[in-house]
């Protein structure tokens, strides 16, 4: 495969499949959840976020691998280990982009009051960009990606500054009017927001200098993604910009509109779509690697394990994933079901893929090591978090389920056509 990934394309990639969706609803919606202590609850993940990615960016640079953290898990403990992180990752990342498309289609179906079937025609259209913009290849994904990247860093900055004239002390008091406990809630829906630092591991053997812009740009990228976080859950919390389920689903558009007018609220809703194709652009970039590494490694059915002879992509698992997110978006607008719903699907099977991928560096690493280090803070924190996943831990014990159920239809099919030969 050819390595066309920068430095500057690789802080795109990172900040769009990082700063998502979810910035443009979550820090309205922890608000509501925990009230102005939510704020702490972003401290807290952005402190994290430090040490994870850092983690990410080291296993990346030492073992360059299109499989990602399935490859550093399998290494570590194994093929069966490996290959359920593939799962749990590729069914965390696809789930992902029906929230994703369906959050770009939500702001442009409030700004011009469309229909919920609308809506899920225009997020069938993100589905369709991000996939026809990755089977061209990595290359446009990046430049792609460094467009969108400024145009969303732009977007939140412009709704931070203008309402700073709206904040006001008051709205900081109480600062925990429902406890504590709903601190961890919080921490648990804001893991959507913080999904992404693994995403640059999959395109690790596409980097022309991994060595060295592997680990920079993943700092690089938390520090300007936790600034903006803190800034935009602080304003959103200071303003009182949250609290309603109309609010909670747009607060960004809500901040614009307020300073702007309705016109601003239109803008506003333009950007947030290419701010999700972007996202589904960078993620689908990240599954198609994976799903072509583990048709390699025979966990994913062979069909897959296919590179374009002109473009060089898997273009295969590219429109695996966009038909997956397309049959999800279009189902759960039938079911009326808000994608909100889905969230802990992609937060249960994701921090599972963390906690997989942070015990493995410690195996990989030597004692003490930096790499060493920082994994084990990251899996000490995700271990005081697990607690708050309460019964959704069923979701990665149910996939796990259906892995090896699909072996063994694999190994069984593998013995008839051996009998027959």
């Amino acid at each position: 495969m050819n390595r066309s990934i920068g430095l500057s394309q690789a802080i795109a990639l990172t900040i769009t499949a990082v700063l998502g969706s979810g910035i443009l609803f979550l820090p309205a919606a922890t608000a509501t959840v925990a009230g102005p202590a939510s704020i702490l609850s972003w401290m807290i993940m952005i402190l994290f976020s430090f040490p994870l990615a850092y983690t990410f960016a080291a296993l990346s640079r030492s073992y360059p691998d299109a499989g990602g953290a399935a490859t550093f898990v399998r290494m570590a403990f194994g093929e069966h280990a490996g290959n359920l992180v593939g799962w749990f990752y590729f069914l965390t990342a696809a789930v992902g982009q029906i929230i994703v498309s369906l959050t770009g289609s939500g702001y442009i179906g409030t700004a011009f009051h469309l229909s919920s079937e609308s809506n899920a025609l225009i997020a069938c259209l993100i589905l369709f960009v991000g996939g026809l913009s990755n089977h061209f290849g990595i290359r446009v994904s990046g430049k792609v990606s460094l467009v969108l990247s400024a145009l969303l860093l732009s977007l939140l900055c412009t709704a931070i500054i203008i309402s700073l004239p709206y904040v006001r002390l008051e709205h900081f008091h109480p600062f925990a009017p429902k406890g504590w406990y709903p601190l961890g809630t919080a921490v648990i829906m804001i893991f959507w927001s913080f999904f992404g630092w693994e995403a640059i591991c999959n395109l690790a053997d596409r980097f022309k200098h991994p060595e060295k812009e592997l680990v920079r740009s993943a700092l690089i990228s938390v520090s300007v993604i936790g600034i903006v976080f803190l800034l935009l859950s602080i304003v959103t919390v200071g303003s009182r910009t949250y609290g309603i389920p109309e609010i909670d689903s747009s607060p960004v558009g809500i901040m614009v509109h307020r300073a702007f007018s309705f016109g601003a609220q239109l803008v506003t809703a333009v950007l947030a779509l290419i701010i999700c194709t972007g996202t589904v652009n960078a993620f689908v970039a990240s599954l198609t690697q994976l799903g072509y590494a583990l048709s390699r490694d025979q966990a994913f059915p062979s069909w897959f394990y296919y590179l374009n002879p002109r473009t060089g992509t898997p273009t295969r698992v590219v429109w695996l994933v966009i038909m997956f997110a397309g049959f999800g978006v279009i189902l759960t607008t039938f079911l009326n079901i808000h994608f909100t719903q889905l969230l802990f699907i992609p937060n249960s099977l994701g921090i599972v893929v963390y906690i997989f991928s942070m015990a493995a560096a410690l195996k990989l690493y030597n004692k003490y090591a930096r790499p060493w280090i920082t994994a084990l803070a990251s899996l000490i924190m995700l271990g005081l978090f697990m607690p708050f996943l309460g019964m959704h831990i069923l979701v990665p014990l149910t996939v796990s389920g259906m892995y090896f159920l699909y072996k063994k239809g694999a190994r069984k099919q593998d013995t008839l056509n051996q009998r027959y030969m």
